[in-house]
């Protein structure tokens, strides 16, 4: 009788544990939602939602290449101190054969390494072609990183030109020191002799 009262309460655990554990991964509305967004989201999807659009300008009377360019800083760029920045290059269109290009920066912002592009060919529309570079701020400021891309559309090249800013330090920049002269010693004017008057 003790056994089998033994052998019926050690089945009531199991039976709760394996409850509490089905419990535990049941699904809310609140997870369902979660889970449906996190499905719908491709990864082209979530690399758009983490990155922002580089500023262009197209020349009057030309028309823009058929590309748009995202960056992402990996971290806060400190001075002295290299970052790295993800560029995603996007084709809106399915009649490329190349797409190459190369960054610059400005006085103040150096490339760590190459700053060529690996060139991507028969890239596919709207399928983002992901690059990584390195810059090392050199002092305090407002920089601008210049990426030049180009594609080859049916052996005709198109270039253009996108900027991204990049705040280094306190984004105010380093003035230079004016030296200090000493001031002038100041200058007394001499008295000049009264005035006298004519004697007849």
């Amino acid at each position: 009788m003790w056994k089998l009262a033994t052998n019926a309460t050690a089945a009531l655990l199991i039976a709760a544990l394996l409850g509490g554990c089905g419990s535990s991964h049941e699904e809310t509305p609140a997870t369902r939602a979660a889970t449906r967004a996190k499905k719908a989201l491709n990864p082209q999807d979530t690399l758009a939602r983490s990155l922002v659009g580089a500023a262009t300008s197209v020349k009057p009377g030309s028309s823009p290449i058929p590309v748009q360019v995202k960056f992402a800083l990996l971290g806060r760029p400190d001075v002295a101190q290299p970052v790295d920045i993800d560029l995603a290059i996007v084709p809106t269109a399915s009649n490329l054969d190349r797409i190459s290009g190369k960054v610059e920066g400005e006085e103040g912002l150096e490339l760590v390494g190459s700053g060529e592009l690996e060139p991507a060919d028969k890239p596919v529309e709207n399928t983002p072609i992901e690059r990584t570079i390195k810059v090392l701020p050199k002092k305090n400021g407002i920089y601008l990183l210049t990426a030049v891309v180009s594609v080859d559309m049916g052996g005709q090249i198109s270039t253009q030109s996108y900027s991204i800013p990049v705040i280094a330090g306190t984004g105010i920049p380093d003035l230079p020191t004016k030296p200090i002269t000493a001031a002038a010693p100041a200058t007394t004017a001499s008295a000049s002799p009264p005035a006298t008057a004519a004697t007849r």
